[in-house]
């Protein structure tokens, strides 16, 4: 129980950075910022590199979203010692606003980065971007939606903090979990379109 304790306060960045970018894409911020990553090419299939919901504007707002949450979870746990002393990226690495800056820049980046295999496969397989939850498998795609990212910022936690390869699945494990059961709320709440 103690090292699932440890694992949220880990990535409790990663959690806020998710939620506020859904909220930040429902906003009119960054609308100049909407064009798709892949530039609305398509590959030699003919069907989009990534599809539609990969956007700039998502991306930059994953960055700063993950750079803020992280400065201001930096900040909580300087005032509370058991979130710091439980918080593996400060385990060998001092908790200032510049390492937190820099490891939320890193965070967000691996997010988007991570993301992106998964769009690009699911674009071969004609799964329409968003609809995943939506075809003839739907468990089998809702894993693999909630745990690319989080594949990409374990591996930035495991670049500041070594963590062994079990470690690093179960902080993906939980991550997925965790990113299902908020996708399923956010859905309720109407910010997002599809689990």
């Amino acid at each position: 129980m103690n090292i699932i304790l440890t694992m949220y306060i880990t990535l409790m960045p990663v959690i806020l950075a998710g939620v506020a970018n859904m909220k930040l894409l429902k906003s009119n911020w960054l609308l100049g910022w909407t064009a798709r990553i892949d530039g609305g090419k398509t590959w030699r299939d003919g069907r989009p590199i990534f599809g539609e919901n990969k956007t700039w504007r998502g991306a930059l707002g994953m960055v700063v979203c993950s750079i803020i949450a992280m400065i201001i979870w930096g900040f909580l746990c300087r005032s509370f010692p058991y979130l710091q002393n439980h918080n593996q990226f400060y385990l060998n690495n001092d908790n200032t606003i510049v390492f937190n800056g820099f490891v939320g820049f890193w965070l967000g980046v691996a997010y988007i980065v991570f993301e992106l295999p998964n769009s690009f496969w699911k674009r071969r397989q004609d799964i329409p971007a968003g609809q995943a939850s939506e075809v003839a498998h739907p468990l089998k795609y809702m894993w693999l939606d909630q745990m690319d990212s989080l594949f990409g910022c374990a591996l930035v936690l495991a670049y500041f903090q070594p963590i062994s390869i079990w470690l690093y699945l179960a902080y993906v494990i939980l991550g997925a979990a965790t990113h299902l059961i908020i996708n399923t709320v956010l859905v309720k709440m109407g910010w997002k379109k599809s689990i």
